[in-house]
């Protein structure tokens, strides 16, 4: 009876649940260490293409602001040249060394108020077709539709200045449209629509009203 008893004890002093938990942590470690072992190599060379990307990245944020500086001393330059011919050769280095600054665009759009008809043409058609801003191809499609409209070419103006824009740039084309239309009616219609749309010109503005009482006192 006394040794039923004594095998069917708890053994004490042995293992307990505190024993069970570190043996699981221990075993947890080993694992992990295991792991660590194992794909060791392919940690450091994650470690090594992390490096090289970050460092990557710094050259080329340096490279990027050291052309944007070149670009804009490049500019700067061309703005101080008095000779037209000279300037605009400087524009044209900043546009074809830097194409993707800031100043490639403004270089265009000096050139487009170059003395040269063809020269503003050739300047304007580069900006619509650049992937610059949209607020610089509108402005740029409504600055050739007018060089076109004081050409005397009525249906190329026009076609220009059909297509839609910005509402910033919605008042200039009403106008330009308007001063293209012969008809007298459709004329007030699209003064209106010019004296409706934002104004950001009050000569402008001013002028268009002008020019719409005139059309209705004349009935």
């Amino acid at each position: 009876m006394s040794n039923k008893k004594q095998e069917s004890a708890p053994v004490e002093g042995i293992v307990d649940g505190t024993d069970f938990v570190e043996l699981k942590r221990d075993m947890q470690s080993a694992k992990l260490i295991a792991w660590l072992q194992y794909n060791q190599q392919q940690l450091i060379a994650g470690v090594i293409v992390l490096v090289l990307a970050l460092v990557g990245n710094g050259l080329w944020q340096e490279q990027k602001r050291s052309q944007k500086e070149a670009a804009a001393l490049m500019y700067i330059k061309a703005m101080n040249i008095n000779d037209e011919a000279e300037q605009t050769a400087m524009f044209d280095s900043v546009i074809k060394e830097y194409p993707d600054s800031g100043y490639a665009i403004l270089a265009q759009f000096k050139k487009s108020s170059n003395a040269s008809i063809e020269v503003r043409k050739a300047a304007l058609l580069s900006l619509m077709d650049s992937k610059s801003a949209p607020e610089f191809v509108w402005q740029a499609r409504l600055e050739l539709a007018g060089l076109y409209a004081e050409e005397g070419d009525v249906e190329k103006a026009k076609e220009l200045a059909q297509e839609n824009v910005g509402k910033h740039y919605e008042q200039a084309r009403y106008a330009l449209l308007a001063k293209l239309a012969t008809d007298t009616s459709e004329k007030e219609t699209l003064i209106q629509k010019a004296l409706d749309a934002e104004s950001h010109d009050n000569d402008l503005k001013a002028a268009l009203e002008a020019e719409l009482a005139s059309l209705q006192a004349s009935k």
